[in-house]
């Protein structure tokens, strides 16, 4: 395999190396908040159905996205204490998947029965599951933060995972992508700024220097959490983490995750309840990939789009479909100042091709919330 020319980044499925390296982490899936007790809801992640619900106690449980039965969506069925029931014809399932009622057969025959389950915490405000082979692995975990005040942005992309994660990674677009909106007279928007980039055990590390002695920094823990040591407008101050989850290899989801560690309580307090609301403002208006696909289509000019809070995710939609949802990365012409997008995808290449190879993979430790705070300068 040549490590980069040919290397599949964006395939994701149980059957591709892609998929494999992803599954042998943590995902988050769900908002923890959106989620009740007693309720079920469908999950797509990495080309898995699969059914969400948390028990009348309040643990949340992941199985089998259908009945064992006759396919249908668990997750239209009912909750019972720990278990959920289908709808159809009232099979019964525990969180371990476990059939332990079926009313209409013999009672010897429902413990034959059994579907798939994967491991499930909650953590940060989301649920998270484990897709991937045993050992079970710990899921990281940041305490030194866990006191602050955060909040949480989800949103579903209808392109490939691997857009998100490079252009996470390339911070000379913001000349250009965001000019106006959160970006505007923030340091990062008015010049291009000097991009370096390095390998680490964990990933890489990426710093854009501005000549007002701002310096962006962000991390790649392998192989999709990003860390910024600041965002941008109302969030400067605030650490944030990025999970580009895929659902299959035409859409994901982006896991966006806030914590005021660099401010006061009452300002970081005060932030976060100002995105949530505006997050409730946000629904009633026009959605972001319908006006994406609108400028694309040539329905709708770019100098048109109003200024609304998600702007950013619209601007960075148009640049990023407009790749195409599946693209040819070999026919890309890389220059200096894609020095992070390279190593990226030389992390990914060397993985794919030890997984390919039957060789083990790369152990890549989770950087503590002290390392982290290194980088924040």
């Amino acid at each position: 395999m040549n490590t980069l020319k040919d290397a599949d980044f964006e395939h994701t499925g149980p059957a591709r190396p892609a998929g494999h390296l992803l599954r042998q982490r943590w995902q988050p899936v769900y908002a923890a908040e959106d989620l009740e007790p007693g309720h079920a809801v469908p999950l797509k992640i990495l080309h898995e159905e699969l059914t969400l619900y948390r028990g009348v106690d309040g643990e949340p449980h992941i199985v089998a996205g259908r009945c064992a039965h006759r396919g249908v969506l668990l997750s239209v069925g009912m909750v019972e204490g720990d278990c959920i029931r289908c709808r159809y014809h009232g099979w019964q399932y525990d969180g371990s998947g476990q059939c332990v009622d079926q009313p209409a057969e013999p009672k010897s025959f429902a413990k034959k029965i059994r579907i798939p389950s994967y491991p499930v915490e909650e953590y940060f405000g989301f649920i998270w599951v484990y897709l991937g082979h045993a050992p079970v692995p710990e899921l990281p975990r940041w305490p030194e933060l866990e006191e602050y005040g955060r909040f949480h942005v989800v949103e579903l992309r209808k392109w490939n995972y691997f857009h998100d994660l490079e252009n996470t990674v390339d911070d000379v677009h913001q000349y250009w992508v965001h000019k106006t909106g959160v970006y505007q007279d923030d340091g990062m928007s008015g010049e291009i700024p000097e991009i370096t980039a390095q390998t680490a055990d964990f990933g890489l590390v990426q710093a854009s220097r501005f000549s007002n002695g701002f310096v962006r920094r962000l991390a790649l823990l392998m192989p999709n959490t990003l860390y910024f040591n600041s965002g941008a407008g109302a969030l400067r101050g605030f650490k944030s983490f990025l999970w580009n989850v895929p659902v299959d290899d035409e859409s994901h989801m982006m896991f966006f995750l806030f914590i005021a560690a660099h401010l006061p309580p009452e300002v970081g307090a005060r932030v976060a309840a100002g995105v949530r609301e505006g997050r409730k403002y946000l629904s009633g208006l026009q959605p972001v990939d319908e006006i994406v696909r609108a400028v694309l289509s040539g329905r709708k000019r770019w100098e048109d789009i109003e200024e609304r809070p998600d702007q950013v995710l619209i601007e960075d939609g148009i640049v990023l479909l407009g790749q195409g949802v599946l693209p040819d990365r070999s026919l890309n012409r890389l220059g200096s100042s894609d020095a992070a997008i390279i190593l990226l995808r030389r992390l990914y290449a060397t993985e794919l091709a030890a997984i390919e190879k039957g060789d083990a993979l790369t152990k890549f430790p989770t950087p503590d919330a002290t390392t982290l705070a290194r980088l924040d300068g």
